[in-house]
């Protein structure tokens, strides 16, 4: 029965990465959420990882930005892609648990939803990222003391105070590890002449950025194009810049935490103060990160057990936990 109807998948279709947890199987896909096309037909011509090097005479495509999608046609057939790579039966309709943003609009959910039929779902379920992650981390299942759970992945951060299985608090940002890589990019291109793509952005981020004090005598050499000759030109790229491209994102997330903080009930807010802030999704493997949100912030800070993937692994459970017989 399980093979003909598809096993219950928990969908988190992020701006930087998917990922697909399987009941019983665990996370079976974590792949880019590109495609690539060919410029001369438009058909689609890889996904996922082998999108991230286009075949000669195409280009990379991302369905989703900020959390949402915005190319519904191409983001539908990625997401068919990628649920056909797990479910296998070939007429399966497996039911889909979905994480969205916080703040996401009834015309976006519409979109999602569409995307989710099409990859032949049978039962469709949303849920906010920040509530998944607060599951994936054993928060927020029935605990009556509240904790605050911010969810930072590619497109957008998400900051919500959880407390008795629901979202009491939040607010959601349009700013996570993209915006990080696009500044990091246009530093780049303005203070070293060089123009580096996303993952060479990524790589920078990952071994030189960070949310603290940058080491100001590091640096990492880098190779990119010249856009005055065309050619592949090098460049070792300071941390201190690619923490100054940073800051500005991180600004961004305490303000949105503030925000939340400062929207709480005096309960909500004491709690939060004794239990802390938990960090979730790709961007809290950000060096520094809990150190430089807990003395501006005031409050202890922590990051989950597997973060970037603690938003699917929630959703996993708690699709469990709702589908469990009751006593």
């Amino acid at each position: 029965m399980l093979t003909f109807l598809g096993r219950d998948l928990a969908i988190d279709l992020g701006t930087a990465t998917t990922l697909i947890h399987v009941r019983g199987r665990g996370i079976m896909v974590n792949e880019p959420s590109v495609v690539a096309l060919d410029t001369s037909t438009g058909r689609i011509v890889a996904y996922g990882s082998e999108a991230r090097r286009p075949p000669a005479g195409s280009v990379t495509v991302r369905p989703v930005r900020n959390g949402v999608i915005v190319e519904p046609d191409i983001a539908r057939r990625m997401l068919r892609y990628f649920v056909r790579k797990v479910h296998g039966h070939p007429f399966a309709r497996p039911r889909m648990t979905i994480a969205v943003p916080g703040g996401i609009t009834s015309i976006e959910r519409k979109v999602a939803w569409e995307a989710a039929y099409e990859a032949e779902a049978r039962r469709i379920t949303f849920m906010e990222n920040t509530l998944a992650a607060a599951f994936g981390a054993g928060l927020g299942t029935g605990d009556p003391i509240a904790a605050m759970v911010v969810d930072i992945g590619g497109g957008t951060t998400d900051v919500a105070a959880v407390s008795l299985g629901a979202v009491v608090a939040g607010v959601s940002r349009r700013a996570g590890g993209e915006e990080m890589d696009q500044a990091i990019k246009a530093v780049v291109r303005r203070l070293y002449g060089l123009e580096i793509d996303d993952r060479t952005a990524e790589t920078l981020k990952k071994e030189i950025g960070g949310a603290g004090a940058p080491p100001r005598h590091r640096g990492l050499r880098v190779s990119g194009i010249d856009p005055d000759t065309g050619r592949t030109a090098y460049a070792t790229i300071s941390a201190v810049h690619v923490h100054e491209a940073i800051d500005p994102t991180v600004r961004t997330i305490i303000d949105a935490v503030r925000r939340v903080l400062e929207s709480c009930s005096p309960e909500i807010a004491t709690d939060v103060a004794r239990r802390g802030l938990f960090l979730a999704g790709g961007g809290a493997l950000l060096s520094g990160l809990p150190a430089r949100l807990g003395t501006e912030l005031g409050i202890p800070v922590s990051r989950v057990e597997r973060p970037e993937h603690s938003v699917a692994l929630g959703l996993s459970m708690w699709s469990a936990a709702s589908r469990a017989p009751q006593a």
